[in-house]
């Protein structure tokens, strides 16, 4: 049944005895409070969740208050709703669904209750003027382009239940100088902060095993970057066109250097490349403008199956390798082509 309570269009399920906020005929507008219940025909019904799509593009909706008996948010709820500047969330939520508040380019703040454990992807994509996340204790995933596009965000708080870092999470939260990842990450999926132009630091915990291609693409203001050492590939791209980074510290479980990893990084002076990686992939230390030092650790050469860098690299950087090595490097495929080589001390 589908009735109009107090400007507020509902289903009610008299078998669950319970009220759901759905979409109405007239768009919603101005300050919206949803009450823990309503009352009709003298049987009061607990509100539990916001349909999909109930309030989207409700371009004149200001605030709403979500009542506490909420669970449930659904699938692209508030999408679109850009003039809507302040959400407040009950502690009974537990579930927010994809782009529930996607493209809302006047929301500044969100401060999620402890209760809320799962975030669909896109869920604040595009919100433009956020500035601030405070997100719940209890989130396990950060969700595929839960924060993509969001430009004016400068702060982020997670709980330490977090394991991974969705695809595209964080992707050109321009704005975005520090983050501090919780202990017990597992994951950065590919491109999560990507075009994140002003993030001069991140602090990935030991736990982290896997950072995927592209992570930290076009982090141009990024000047240290350390992998941790449960992570044994450096994937493609995930530093490229980081034009500030002059400090990297890769640890001795590293087996593989990917395509284009430093691709472009022009202020990179030094870095060294630990015993046991294997192969190097092509590019990744092309544009590599400032290079003055490649110090290779590995008893045999790494593979490489084309250039690692291109004509500047090759005639300026000194490559360095272990000692009474010189000879095999310079015959062995691409490390054949630098023209300055030494050995160790």
């Amino acid at each position: 049944m589908i009735v109009n309570i107090d400007k507020l269009t509902y289903l009610l399920d008299d078998n669950k005895k319970n009220a759901t906020v759905t979409k109405s005929l007239v768009p919603y507008s101005g300050d919206i409070v949803i009450p823990a219940t309503v009352d009709f025909n003298g049987v009061e019904y607990p509100v539990t969740d916001i349909l999909d799509e109930a309030f989207a593009e409700c371009v004149l909706l200001r605030s709403v208050v979500i009542g506490e008996n909420v669970e449930s948010v659904g699938i692209s709820a508030f999408d679109g709703c850009t003039m809507l500047q302040k959400v407040a969330f009950p502690f009974s939520l537990h579930v927010m669904g994809i782009s529930s508040f996607k493209g809302c380019t006047s929301l500044e703040e969100i401060v999620l209750p402890a209760n809320v454990i799962v975030i669909g992807k896109n869920a604040f994509a595009g919100c433009t003027a956020l500035k601030r996340a405070f997100l719940s204790d209890n989130l396990i995933n950060i969700e595929p382009s839960l924060f993509d596009g969001c430009k004016a965000l400068e702060e982020v708080s997670m709980g330490g239940m977090v394991e991974s870092v969705g695809e595209y999470a964080f992707c050109g939260c321009s704005s975005l100088e520090h983050i501090k990842l919780p202990e017990g990450l597992l994951s950065v999926e590919g491109w999560a902060f990507r075009d994140c132009s002003s993030l001069k630091s991140v602090e990935l915990p030991s736990s982290v095993v896997s950072v995927k291609k592209g992570a930290f693409w076009g982090c141009s203001s990024l000047v240290d970057f350390e992998l941790p050492a449960g992570v044994n590939m450096l994937d493609q791209g995930v530093l490229a066109n980081c034009s500030s980074l002059n400090n990297v510290v890769l640890h001795d479980g590293v087996l593989s250097i990917g395509y284009g990893a430093f691709y472009n990084c022009g202020s990179l002076k030094s870095i060294v490349v630990p015993s046991a990686v294997v192969s190097v992939g092509d590019q990744a230390f092309r544009g590599c403008a400032a290079l003055e030092k490649l110090c290779v650790m590995c008893e045999a050469a790494p593979m490489c199956s084309a250039d690692i860098a291109d004509a500047n690299v090759y005639a300026k950087t000194v490559l360095c390798v272990p000692k009474g090595l010189v000879g095999e490097y310079g015959f062995a495929r691409v490390w054949d082509r630098f023209g300055n080589v030494e050995e160790l001390d």
